[in-house]
């Protein structure tokens, strides 16, 4: 369809999908509902509408003149005659079913909306007869955007209470539909989410039954499994009122006392969800000391006492998070988290050799430049002693058979990051380090021993031409690349040569290896 400079039209692909055209100065610029269209690419629609518009003719109309202002439309409206103004409004009436519902609720029609259509359009965009992979699903989730668009609509229209039913039925509808819809790009999160603001909405502007839609609330989050009305208070809690919270609170109550004992390493979808629920709900009524009286029946692992003490924190109340933390420490295995959290408070208050302890058994159970980073900010005023000590330990540590030691891999990290460039080529030499900290020390040292950097960029190339694929292979090219420049510093150019062509000869069945080669310009 033409309409001034736009050209709008469906191509069957996959999918239907929705393309238009914009006929501008600088030429012609499209937009599609595919997935290449999503991310501004004039994509193999746009090229198949634009065709079918030439074949046409190609013909544009007019640009289309400013819209008319409000205040000037209203004027002209006002000055109207009467009966050409229903005449006018009876016609868009006969297709615009939500402003013909309205009309005649004014009339006084009970019941004036019929959601019929508006079901039927939900059934249409959501219900999936076959699977939607991951190239049809964002047009397949912009279908079903357009149809939550009415039911949003409904709830300026003055039809939240229908609004609320509909929005129920879009849930069930893409619960049902989930496991048959590539969700790699979230999409059914999104129209989930978007669902339960048109909710909620629907809710502040209607007049639902707060016992009824407490019920309805609880019976949906505990049954879905896909996070539906997780977090409902505090939001909800004026659409409830007392009579609905009080339901609400018995329901979620009742089925966290059924729930049985929990066990180490109990995730349980079905758990997480009505503990989630009553711990929500113990907060909005008790605050903090609502909230840990229900994380403190079930501590099973270090995690329920790590959000117990951060929750403490939050309300400023470090003692009785240090208190957690001690005991979180003692009675399970060594957690990197609560040392740091107990660091965190000793530094607070003015405690730092306790923080220094509490960080340096976590830096010897877990060696890293992050933990090594941690121990260095507490200690800063005996830094040096410290440093050495950690450096000694890292020193100290033998490989796997085998294989290099992760820590000596750590203390390789901390001496280049503190630019002891010599003394990080030594530990590695010495020790071992990862590949990637290899060739990171092998550009370092390439400055000014570009012979002692040489092997590791061709080591480095020999295992990425091993991967076999093209990206691969172009990662080997820009290494070789980078060893012929050091070769020609260490005048070596023929060794150069003669290691390329036993590369080649070793590939020679590899075409997209020789082909990058090639491309390369290189011997």
């Amino acid at each position: 369809m033409v309409d001034g400079t736009t050209v709008t039209a469906t191509v069957d692909g996959t999918r239907t999908y929705r393309v238009r055209l914009d006929v501008t100065p600088k030429g012609l610029r499209g937009r599609c509902s595919c997935p290449y269209g999503a991310d501004g690419v004039f994509c193999k629609h746009c090229v198949a509408a634009s065709l079918a518009w030439l074949e046409q003719g190609g013909d544009v109309g007019k640009p289309h003149a400013k819209p008319l202002s409000d205040k000037r439309l209203r004027s002209f409206l006002l000055g109207c005659d009467q009966e050409w103004l229903v005449e006018q409004l009876m016609t868009t009436a006969k297709t615009d079913r939500v402003l013909r519902a309205r009309l005649a609720a004014a009339a006084g029609q009970k019941n004036a909306f019929d959601d019929r259509d508006i079901r039927d359009r939900l059934a249409r965009a959501i219900e999936i007869p076959d699977f939607v992979d991951y190239g049809e699903a964002y047009g397949y989730f912009l279908h079903v955007g357009g149809a939550l668009d009415e039911v949003e609509r409904l709830v300026a229209a003055g039809f939240a209470d229908a609004a609320i039913v509909l929005a129920e039925h879009a849930l069930e509808l893409l619960e049902s539909s989930a496991e048959r819809v590539d969700d790699s790009d979230g999409g059914l999160s999104e129209a989930i989410t978007r669902v339960e603001e048109i909710h909620l909405a629907a809710c502040e502007a209607g007049s639902p039954d707060p016992v009824e839609l407490a019920e309805r609330l609880v019976t949906r989050a505990v049954s879905t499994e896909y996070e539906v009305f997780l977090d409902v208070l505090p939001a909800y809690e004026e659409v409830l009122g007392a009579a609905g919270l009080a339901r609400y609170r018995e329901l979620v109550e009742q089925a966290w006392r059924k729930l049985p004992p929990k066990k180490p390493n109990d995730y349980s979808a079905r758990r997480f969800v009505i503990t989630h629920l009553m711990e929500n709900l113990a907060e909005s009524s008790g605050g903090a000391d609502g909230l840990i009286e229900v994380l403190a029946r079930d501590v099973t692992s270090s995690y329920d006492v790590l959000r117990i003490a951060e929750r403490l924190c939050a309300d400023d109340r470090d003692d009785e998070a240090l208190t957690w933390l001690e005991r979180g420490l003692a009675d399970f295995d060594p957690d990197f988290r609560l040392r740091d959290l107990a660091a965190e408070i000793h530094v607070r208050a003015g405690r730092r050799d306790m923080a220094s302890e509490m960080l340096w058994a976590n830096f010897t159970d877990r060696p890293s430049l992050e933990t090594f980073r941690a121990l260095c900010d507490v200690t800063v005023g005996h830094l040096p002693q410290w440093r050495e000590r950690a450096l000694a330990f890292l020193a100290d540590l033998r490989p796997v058979k085998g294989s290099w030691s992760p820590g000596r891999s750590t203390l390789v990290e901390i001496l280049l990051a503190d630019e002891e460039h010599d003394a990080a080529w030594q530990a590695a030499v010495d020790g071992g380090c990862s590949e990637v900290l290899w060739l990171r020390l092998a550009r370092v040292r390439a400055a000014k021993h570009p012979a002692d950097a040489v092997p590791i960029l061709l080591r480095a190339a020999d295992r990425a031409i091993e991967v076999r694929n093209r990206d691969s292979y172009k990662a080997a090219v820009r290494l070789l690349a980078e060893a012929k420049t050091l070769f020609s510093r260490c005048d070596r150019d023929d060794d150069f040569r003669a290691h390329m062509t036993a590369v080649r000869d070793a590939h020679r069945t590899k075409w997209a290896l020789r082909q990058e080669l090639d491309w390369a310009r290189l011997p």
